[in-house]
């Protein structure tokens, strides 16, 4: 295990404890498989995901957020299985005027199997927010390392917008900009933006839905991906003591890039479980969810709203 990888976790055990302070505990975990059908000559894809959200509110204002996802994709044409995996958690202090400050710390890991070496990021950094009962907030700025390490003078920096928007009791809005500004001394700099947006509404009877779309553009290197989603969940509380919601999502991803132009098409089936004072919410696992609560970099967003 790298000394990062102990950092980390170092880090978010010794967090554990506070939540015996707690005044307000809740969140959630998705469970997910996608079977996707990807155009041109690459085999069609089967993916399965395990996403988790946690919150702690203790009493004197200090909010403590934790999330994580594991994807394992399978490629029908090698006998391989990619994976792609990130945990983080965030620490914020609320203002009685509604301004939040606060830090994260995220890792995540790619595992290419036997097609490359694997590659993990740490990204780290502060936010500034304004919160309501309606309407938050947040920008962050913040910096990534990478294992392998990335070559002698090469900064990757992270900074971005996010927005969340109550409509309705019933439904609700949220947005991201975002930029992973990669610079390379006395060569081209890889600025990486991810632009997303997505919702949810609760029909009633138990049925919801829920919609997103992003954009990921890697700049100099003429690539880029547009993800859009939509869905439909049923609480499984409105006929039976199961505290759960099943839903069934249909996405897209295209991808394009200089003579190599991809569709990817995912039909995805989840089951969320709430947590806590959480209720049943919108899949973990969803392009509306990458896009209404992204990541701290423009790279591990693109993977949660693909996969």
């Amino acid at each position: 295990m790298s000394l990062k990888t102990n950092i980390f976790m170092g880090a978010l055990f010794a967090s554990m404890p506070l939540a015996l302070c707690a005044q307000d505990a809740g969140g959630a975990f998705t469970l997910g498989y996608g079977a996707s059908s990807v155009s041109g000559p690459a085999g069609d894809l089967s993916t399965l995901s395990l996403d988790g959200v946690g919150n702690i509110a203790l009493n004197n204002s200090f909010n403590i957020g934790l999330y994580g996802s594991f994807r394992s994709v399978d490629e029908n044409n090698t006998s391989d299985d990619l994976a792609a995996s990130d945990f983080g958690f965030t620490l914020n202090y609320q203002f009685l005027n509604g301004v939040v400050l606060g830090g994260y710390l995220d890792y995540a890991k790619l595992d290419f199997g036997s097609f490359a070496t694997d590659f993990d990021t740490t990204s780290y950094g502060g936010t500034v927010g304004y919160v309501t009962n309606t309407f938050g907030a947040e920008a962050f700025l913040g910096g990534t390392e990478t294992s392998p390490d990335l070559a002698a003078g090469v900064d990757w920096v992270d900074y971005g917008l996010n927005l969340r928007y109550v409509v309705s009791p019933q439904a609700r809005l949220g947005g991201h900009i975002m930029r992973s500004d990669i610079s390379v001394p006395g060569g081209t700099d890889v600025e990486i933006d991810s632009y997303g947006i997505g919702g949810d509404y609760a029909f009633g009877n138990g049925w919801s839905g829920f919609g997103g779309l992003s954009y990921v553009d890697l700049g100099a290197a003429a690539v880029d991906a547009t993800t859009f989603g939509v869905g439909v969940g049923y609480d499984l509380g409105q006929i039976s003591r199961l505290p759960a919601s099943v839903s069934l999502e249909l996405s897209r991803t295209d991808i394009s890039a200089p003579g190599a132009d991809a569709d990817v098409d995912t039909l995805r089936l989840s089951l969320t479980v709430p947590l806590g004072n959480r209720p049943s919410t919108t899949p973990l696992n969803s392009v509306a969810r990458s896009a209404m609560a992204p990541r701290h970099n423009a790279v591990s967003t693109l993977l949660e709203s693909a996969f």
